[in-house]
């Protein structure tokens, strides 16, 4: 139990730098109704089997402790399952989204695929993801409301895209989820009530 307290306090620690530019978090545990609520508030025209989240309390440690839960986040992932680069900055993220069709001739990291999230990650919905394809993740949270609108945006221009290419496209949202089943200890650590 040392170890989980560990990582949630490590976590809440890591977003203290947030505070530092007057960010405040609020973690709340969220569910399926909440999510879809939120994004129809945002009005984001989602498909709800784009709609994901971390899997569970140790994939959400995990994640976090390889700098992974980071908002926004666009991660492109070509159609042998590579990660396309490492990062993008905005203006080359709406690049490869109008030029998805050249996803496979960009550089890749051989060591980082999509299997690598696919095992932390769960769908709210129906799992539609097809292998062979491209695979797109989206990040996005509630306890970060303001910085959702450009994950918001770069997900609005993919859908937008008319491509013959298959794109799995994952909206996935870092909140702290219901199905997690928190330990009173665990809730007390994030500081949720």
């Amino acid at each position: 139990m040392k170890i989980i307290v560990h990582i949630a306090l490590f976590f809440i620690t890591s977003m203290s730098c947030f505070a530092q530019k007057n960010i405040s978090i609020d973690f709340n545990i969220e569910n399926k109704e909440s999510l879809n609520t939120y994004l129809t508030e945002k009005e984001v025209n989602f498909e709800k089997d784009d709609l994901y989240s971390i899997k569970d309390f140790n994939s959400f440690a995990y994640l976090n402790n390889n700098d992974k839960l980071q908002v926004p986040e666009i991660l492109f992932f070509n159609s042998n399952g590579y990660l396309v680069k490492n990062r993008f900055n905005d203006n080359e993220c709406s690049q490869v989204i109008n030029e998805i069709e050249k996803i496979n001739s960009l550089k890749f990291n051989k060591k980082v695929t999509i299997n690598d999230w696919l095992k932390h990650i769960s769908p709210l919905n129906q799992d539609i993801t097809e292998n062979g394809s491209v695979f797109i993740i989206i990040n996005w949270a509630k306890f970060v409301d303001k910085f959702n609108e450009q994950s918001f945006e770069w997900y609005k221009e993919l859908k937008n895209q008319n491509s013959n290419l298959k794109v799995n496209c994952i909206l996935l949202n870092l909140d702290i989820q219901e199905n997690w089943n928190l330990t009173e200890q665990q809730k007390k650590a994030l500081n949720i009530e």
